[in-house]
């Protein structure tokens, strides 16, 4: 049965400056080493090391999947020379041709694609080994993937930012927090997910239990800030701001809004 291990936790942290973010990183140890998400450049060093906390060199991954074409998951695709890509045949035709007002998804990420050893594109359902299927969830993007994995437990699921974090599932309406394609299949691929997971791993942020009707997080998180702003004397020059903050949907100028 494969095993589901957390490379790098996904997080996103708000300034007045704009965000911080990062999207999950997950590997996935059965029949062969696939890598969920891949994030960027500003997080490669911080991936390679972590793998190589676990024994195993970028050269060692066999498969990656990216559950949607972002920028944010997908860039650190050129590190791993000897891994299929494997993402859905709808976001592939779709970044062929993204749409002008999609800032999320690279124009060059085909040019990308075209050096990794191979890309294999599949449907809502498709098996990738025993125990490991994907399924289809799109509204953030055109072909959101999530991958699910049978568990003793039950299933869980790596679903990118189809359901981002936990205060997405918790939300009145539960979807994605940017719409950059279609806001109401982002409402129905949040609630397909709920309904089909045991266990989430969000896009950004750390993984959680649906379990008697709520939600806990399984694993703790800590990040620690560094370089803080200073003034020549070497006095701190930043304010926290603990207000806990609304999940809030936002429906990007790409994305088709549903009838109010």
């Amino acid at each position: 049965m494969a095993e589901i291990d957390v490379v790098a936790q996904g997080f996103g942290v708000g300034t007045n400056e704009g965000m911080i973010s990062y999207c999950g990183i997950t590997l996935i140890r059965g029949e062969r080493l696939t890598l969920v998400d891949v994030g960027y450049p500003a997080r490669r060093q911080i991936l390679l090391q972590r793998l190589e906390e676990r024994g195993i060199k970028a050269g060692d991954i066999d498969r990656i999947v990216i559950t949607h074409a972002h920028w944010d998951h997908s860039l650190n695709l050129l590190m791993f020379p000897n891994a299929e890509v494997v993402l859905s045949k709808d976001e592939y035709e779709y970044i062929q041709h993204p749409h002008a007002l999609d800032q999320a998804t690279p124009l060059y990420l085909p040019d990308i694609l075209n050096r990794c050893r191979a890309v294999t594109t599949v449907n809502d359902g498709e098996e990738l080994e025993p125990g490991v299927r994907v399924m289809s969830v799109p509204g953030h993007s055109p072909g959101s993937l999530a991958v699910l994995v049978e568990t003793p437990q039950g299933i869980a699921g790596m679903v990118g930012d189809a359901l981002p974090s936990r205060a997405a599932a918790m939300a009145p309406v539960p979807t994605a927090g940017l719409i950059f394609f279609d806001e109401e299949a982002g409402e129905r691929s949040a609630r397909k997910i709920l309904d089909t997971c045991r266990f989430v791993y969000p896009g950004h942020d750390r993984p959680f239990a649906i379990e008697g009707g709520g939600f806990k997080y399984i694993q703790p998180q800590s990040v620690t800030f560094q370089g803080m702003p200073r003034d020549e004397d070497g006095t701190l020059r930043y304010t926290a701001d603990e207000t806990p903050r609304p999940f809030e949907v936002t429906i990007q100028p790409s994305a088709r809004r549903k009838a109010r």
